[in-house]
Formats: structure tokens, sequence, C-alpha cells
């Protein structure tokens, strides 16, 4: 009895659960990759985010020449940024701490595979 975890594809290589044999190590190994690397994505784009937003906050800031509504919009658009930023680098600790205390390599996250 074969599960649909077991099929392959010949023209990927093994390491990504390709080959003429089923690969399922290879092909867990390569969903476990694939979320790491998104994780890492989303994480990149949250600091670029934050980072433009401090930016554009700090642009909105010179720009308001006095006018208090601006010069509070810009403030919370700097506050709201640094916020997030301190949030985002915060999940990446913990979610570092937390995998280091349960032993786990989130360079290379191994996933489970179904044993017939």
């Amino acid at each position: 009895m074969k599960f649909l975890a077991q099929l392959t594809n010949p023209v990927l290589p093994p390491v990504l659960g390709g080959g003429s044999s089923p690969n399922i190590s290879g092909g867990t190994k390569a969903i476990g990759e694939l979320i790491v690397r998104l994780l890492d994505l989303i994480f990149i784009f949250a600091f670029v985010f934050a980072l433009f937003g401090i930016i554009l906050g700090g642009v909105q800031w010179v720009t308001s020449s006095g006018d208090k509504a601006n010069l509070e919009n810009a403030r919370n658009k700097i506050v709201h940024s640094l916020l997030g930023l301190i949030i985002v680098a915060s999940t990446w600790a913990i979610m570092n701490i937390v995998a280091q205390f349960f032993g786990l390599n989130l360079k290379s996250l191994p996933i489970p595979q179904i044993s017939p």
C-alpha cells in the first residue's frame, strides 16, 4: 500500500522528493525548508515594512512645518512603526528560544513522515 506522500517526481532532485523511488524523508525535508523560508521571508518583510514606516514618519515630521495635526500623525506613525519593530523582533527571539528549548533546528525543520 502506498501513500500519496510517497509519490515522486523524477525531474526533481532527491532532496526535494524526486528520483525513481519514493523518498519520503526528502519530500518532508523540502516541506520543512519551505516553511522555514516562508517564515524568514515574512520576518524580513515585516522588518523592512517597519523601517519604511519609521522613515516615512520622519519625512512627514520634517515636512509638517509646525502644523499640530500633521506633527501628531507623524509622531503616531513613528511610534506605531517602532512598536511593530519591537513586536517582530521579540516574536523572532521567542521563536528561537522556544525552538532551542525543544531542540528544534529552525534552519531545517523536520516534518514527521507517514510510515506504512
